[in-house]
């Protein structure tokens, strides 16, 4: 069995009880066909001929019931498959978003959002097909074979003649098949791009408009648009060509029946009725046999989008969540210790070590690429170190369980994030809990109460999606208040005021004096005058450690860090 067959059925584990009724429907279902066909013989041979009064008028009531019967079950039997579509499909998306939490900034980075955004709608959905299939391929083959059954009962020769060439239709359904199949998983990549781009766009509709490249993009767009329509065509047309073509096939063996049959019924050998059942019953068999290649065309589509959506939910994180330690709260202390750092095109950390006690602020200074930021992500393990290890209260980091580690650090970054959330909700994101006062408190610290009482619903007012409505300056102060109410004991802040005007520099750089108090904290600075009361200045270039001290001492050293300070002097 196929890997992806043996992913297919682990997911019905949970519905047993529930697919063991579907399947009683379905048995059921299937065999009203033929009970309908053994009436229509009844009424032409046996009423009709015989002039059977009294079991005419019962024949409307025979017919009625039957019909009502499968209406009932066919209701039934179709939703309760569709509640467990569904139920399978909505665990399945929740498992891949979950994954997607797992899998770490390294994934993200390599991957553009709107692909994953393309794998957790259109992959997942066309996954539900797998499972509302299921109910189609009991149901067909059941219904053929009880069928076949009631036709050879009638008349072992007609439908020998009959199915003869029924071994005929594996052959579109097969192939077509497996041109759906790849078909498929085409379109779904190809659209994965467009979700891609079309996101992409949107995000930086802005630098599109300020360039004048909207035909340009567009152009791009229409190129990609334009596959996905040749693609979905060719999936179409591997989908729907095999139904017609069983039809044709099925048809060769109903008109050598018919033929047959006719010639019996002119030497008395069957009657009309018989054969007029017999005929029905074949044409009952046309779509239970079309089904057949439906239920192909339907697996290959969710096996499709099943090998990459299974792909995605194997995959291991980058940093393994092992450690079992948590953090009690408390000053806390890091070590960096012959740490080096390769992104896969050569190491941008070599063999770096210095310390950070705790309660204390050590800012990492140098050139653009010198890995400063690099640094700040090793903190909080969104990446681990090629070589050497970071301590944490003097133990490796990975000993700690992520969360705990995490939930001990607080991170403000150059590029600001909001929620599309009311401000409240935007600061209290790390802490749902916290009150109105704290929400208040905290934002009261970061210089951004002011600010928030003027908007129209004050701390209620929804921040359009990353906040582009309110200035850098103030999105910047909300992001720090994030941070003070998550009151964490290690505090990592990366270019937190490089990308600000000198008035929202000092309102922010106020709004991290406060938040600095009391914690431990790793800065890293483009802009020196914020990090002169460091306690220790660690001056970075390519990659290595080349001067440490205070800004006095390194200001008399003469070396890196005079020449930067000069330059911005």
């Amino acid at each position: 069995m196929k890997p992806t067959t043996r992913r297919f059925l682990s997911l019905f584990r949970p519905h047993v009880g529930g697919l063991i009724l579907s399947t009683v429907l379905l048995i059921i279902a299937a065999n009203i066909p033929a009970a309908i066909v053994v009436l229509i013989k009844l009424v032409l041979d046996d009423v009709l001929i015989k002039q059977r009064h009294g079991a005419l008028m019962a024949m409307p009531f025979a017919v009625a019931g039957l019909y009502a019967l499968s209406a009932g079950v066919n209701i039934g039997r179709g939703l309760l498959t569709k509640s467990i579509a569904f139920r399978v499909v909505e665990r399945l998306r929740g498992q891949l978003l979950h994954q997607y939490l797992r899998l770490g900034v390294a994934y993200h980075q390599v991957t553009p959002t709107g692909e994953q955004v393309s794998r957790l709608a259109n992959d997942v959905n066309n996954v539900q097909y797998a499972v509302s299939g299921f109910a189609t391929a009991i149901q067909k083959p059941i219904t053929l074979l009880g069928l076949l059954v009631a036709a050879f009962v009638f008349n072992p020769l007609l439908a020998g003649v009959a199915v003869c060439v029924l071994p005929l239709v594996a052959i579109p359904i097969d192939r077509f098949g497996r041109r759906l199949r790849a078909s498929t998983r085409d379109s779904l990549a190809n659209m994965a791009h467009l979700s891609a781009m079309a996101q992409e766009l949107m995000v930086g509709i802005r630098v599109v408009q300020a360039f004048g490249a909207e035909g340009r993009v567009k152009a791009r767009f229409e190129e990609l648009n334009h596959e996905q329509f040749r693609l979905q065509l060719r999936a179409a047309a591997a989908q729907l060509i095999p139904g017609p073509v069983v039809e044709l096939i099925a048809a060769v063996g109903v008109g050598a029946a018919i033929y047959v049959g006719g010639r019996q019924v002119f030497a008395g050998v069957i009657t009309p009725g018989e054969l007029i059942a017999f005929l029905v019953a074949l044409g009952f068999m046309n779509d239970p046999l079309k089904g057949l290649s439906l239920i192909v065309s339907l697996w290959q589509r969710s096996v499709a989008a099943g090998d990459e959506v299974f792909r995605i939910l194997d995959m291991q994180p980058a940093v393994a969540d092992e450690g079992s330690q948590k953090l009690e709260g408390g000053p806390c202390s890091l070590a960096f210790e012959g740490v080096s750092f390769d992104y896969g095109d050569g190491p941008v950390v070599h063999d770096l070590s210095f310390e950070v006690a705790a309660g204390q602020v050590v800012a990492l200074v140098g050139p653009s690429g010198a890995g400063k930021t690099t640094l700040a992500n090793l903190v909080p393990r969104f990446y681990d170190p090629t070589q050497g290890q970071i301590l944490l209260n003097g133990e490796p980091l990975p000993a700690w369980s992520l969360a705990s580690l995490r939930r001990s650090m607080a991170l403000v970054t150059q590029e600001t994030f909001l929620f599309n959330d009311t401000v409240g909700g935007n600061i209290a994101f790390g802490r749902p809990s916290a009150s109105q006062a704290d929400i208040e408190a905290a934002a009261l610290a970061a210089n951004a109460h002011a600010f928030i009482r003027e908007l129209p619903k004050g701390y209620d007012t929804r921040i359009d999606e990353l906040g582009m409505r309110l200035s850098g300056g103030q999105r910047q102060r909300i992001c720090i208040a994030r941070a003070v109410l998550a009151d964490a004991p290690i505090l990592v802040l990366d270019e937190a005021t490089s990308a600000l005007d000198s008035e929202s520099e000092a309102l922010v750089q106020q709004a991290l004096d406060r938040l600095m108090q009391n914690r431990t904290v790793l800065v890293i600075a483009h802009r020196l005058s914020t990090i002169r009361r460091a306690d220790r200045i660690v001056v970075l270039e390519d990659g290595r450690m080349v001067e440490s001290g205070k800004h006095l001492e390194l200001l008399e050293l003469g070396g890196v860090y005079a020449r930067l300070h000069a330059r911005q002097a």
